[in-house]
């Protein structure tokens, strides 16, 4: 083999080693760590817009409280007007002033209740200061006299007080008691009660002061309305001594002249 041929097989395999090598230690080699990818935030989420329930709350409009109190306040002016002017109305009648064609009229606040000398009952209104209206009998209408003792219908009858005469149309029967004056609650002399009689009807003042207006339901008993509440009173026969039907009565310690 000549000499250059030799050197050229040197070198080839020279070469060869070094690829060789360069190969191996290429795989031997560990792969570079990659860059960790960097998270991106998420998006901000826009602001929710507010629903219109989740609002600020509107209140009650302003005025209807006061529409309340105002319809409450008339309502109670209403039954006090109705339970001063129907006092004139209220004890016991004589239909055609017949001691025996009993009728009479009581009240539940406003509302004067109404039965005449056959026991037919109806309801009536109040009108103004000195008249009612019966519904429940063909609306006929009823007008109190002055003096209070008659009750002129405008059907033609009339009704007279069935004490001490009827005012035009006969009546008459007995004269209620005299109860004028002052009276003691449950009997006690250090509270006063009193009591204004006038023509049969009655103005009544209790121990605190509270006013009522009242009249005769018979000789002896009294009907009185105390801002819309009834109650009745049962008089003794020597007219010392009233027992309400709220279970207290009134005594008097001196008899007025009857």
């Amino acid at each position: 083999m000549s000499r250059v041929r030799f050197e050229r097989a040197a070198l080839y395999l020279l070469l060869g080693g070094v690829v060789f090598c360069a190969v191996g230690k290429a795989q031997l080699m560990p792969a570079p760590p990659q860059m960790p990818t960097i998270p991106q935030a998420p998006p901000i989420p826009d602001a929710p817009t507010m629903p219109p329930d989740l609002q600020a709350p509107q209140g009650p409009p302003p005025d209807a409280p006061q529409q309340r109190q105002q319809q409450q306040d008339q309502a109670r002016r209403n039954n006090q007007q109705g339970a001063s002017g129907s006092a004139g109305f209220m004890g016991a009648w004589c239909a055609q002033g017949d001691p025996s064609k009993q009728a009479s009229i009581s009240s539940n606040g406003p509302i004067l209740n109404l039965r005449n000398e056959s026991g037919s009952t109806s309801i009536g209104n109040f009108q103004g200061d000195n008249q009612i209206v019966a519904p429940e009998w063909q609306f006929v209408t009823g007008t109190l006299s002055g003096d209070g003792r008659r009750i002129n219908w405008s059907n033609g009858t009339f009704w007279a007080r069935c004490y001490g005469g009827g005012g035009g149309g006969g009546g008459g029967g007995y004269r209620q008691p005299n109860l004028n004056g002052n009276w003691y609650p449950n009997g006690n002399r250090s509270l006063q009660c009193s009591i204004q009689q006038r023509r049969g009807n009655l103005t009544l003042q209790n121990e605190v002061g509270d006013r009522a207006t009242g009249s005769f339901n018979g000789k002896w008993g009294v009907t009185t309305n105390w801002q819309g509440t009834r109650i009745t009173g049962t008089i003794s026969k020597d007219g010392t001594r009233i027992d309400w039907s709220n279970g207290t009565y009134w005594v008097r310690y001196r008899l007025y002249g009857q």
